[in-house]
């Protein structure tokens, strides 16, 4: 990786002057101190990946068997009919184990071979750096991810084949966030990985953008209305409520994080507009016809 703070671009007095006024300073010495043999390898970033992968599905696995009949829970729950069990979980689990053991370790081992080992910068980023570099980042995956998606769900032969995949489930929860076709899965990880590609972006910004990207991922597939929710503060983030009614109808809500692009489009709706609908419109509203989802399986 390009060392963005070359040392030899500094007198010593300089040096010093930057790494005592920039503020993740500390925290980026602690974090490298002693860890720079596994911070630096190639196999870091997809195995960071993984774990935080498997924080959020072991948490909410943990939450939707064990927990689910706690009050704070089943009230936060949207849709409260369509219990969580092991059974649909291990239907999930398989799909995404077969996916990570046939490509994602293969590429880690790929960039083992053929990906140099990170040089760690001396000094830490910015804040302001960071901050706008994750924001960017942020509007370029969900602007380009809701065309992909849009155009998964508009060009029927493509749902068929791909993104009907992750549909087996009308009603996510944090294990089925990953429940992708091996083509969809490649799509979203590659441009996860490649879009801080945009600059020359500091380590500790990247593993960061990972952390932002897959948890605001999780977050929309946990299947629960919290209170402290997002999009309870900001209008313009859909959150779970508005993916959640994507999975159930699924010609609605494409826009991943945020909900301009649907709202522009006509495609942003919520449970309350479902209530309002007559009969007719409220059997149809957002759903393929019986013709188009013919032979597609269907888990719940």
């Amino acid at each position: 990786m390009l060392d963005l703070y070359p040392v030899h671009n500094y007198t010593v007095e300089q040096l010093e002057y930057e790494k005592n006024t920039r503020f993740l300073q500390p925290a980026w010495d602690w974090i490298k101190n002693g860890n720079e043999h596994i911070l630096s390898s190639p196999l870091f970033p997809p195995f960071y990946a993984l774990s935080i992968d498997y924080t959020w599905v072991a948490v909410f696995t943990f939450i939707d068997l064990c927990l689910y009949d706690v009050p704070f829970f089943k009230n936060a729950k949207i849709q409260k009919d369509r219990k969580v069990t092991w059974d649909l979980m291990k239907k999930s689990l398989k799909l995404q184990g077969w996916n990570q053991l046939l490509w994602i370790y293969p590429m880690a081992l790929v960039q083992l071979i053929w990906v140099p080992d990170t040089e760690l910068p001396i000094l830490a980023p910015t804040v302001f750096e960071m901050l706008s570099q994750l924001a960017i980042f942020f509007l370029a995956f969900d602007f380009t991810y809701f065309w992909f998606h849009y155009f998964n769900h508009k060009i029927k032969w493509l749902y068929r084949w791909c993104h009907s995949v992750h549909h087996m489930y009308s009603s996510p929860f944090a294990a089925s966030a990953q429940h992708l076709h091996p083509f969809e899965l490649f799509f979203v990880a590659t441009f996860i990985t490649t879009v801080p590609w945009i600059f020359p972006t500091h380590c500790l910004t990247y593993w960061l953008w990972f952390f932002v990207a897959q948890s605001v991922s999780y977050e929309v597939h946990i299947g629960y209305d919290f209170p402290f929710a997002l999009h309870r503060i900001f209008w313009f983030y859909s959150g779970a409520p508005a993916h959640d009614m994507h999975h159930l109808r699924p010609l609605t809500c494409f826009q991943p994080w945020f909900n301009y692009l649907d709202r522009l489009m006509g495609y942003h709706i919520t449970y309350e507009d479902l209530k309002k609908m007559t009969e007719a419109k409220f059997k149809k509203f957002g759903l393929y016809s019986a013709e188009d989802e013919k032979g597609l399986i269907k888990i719940n």
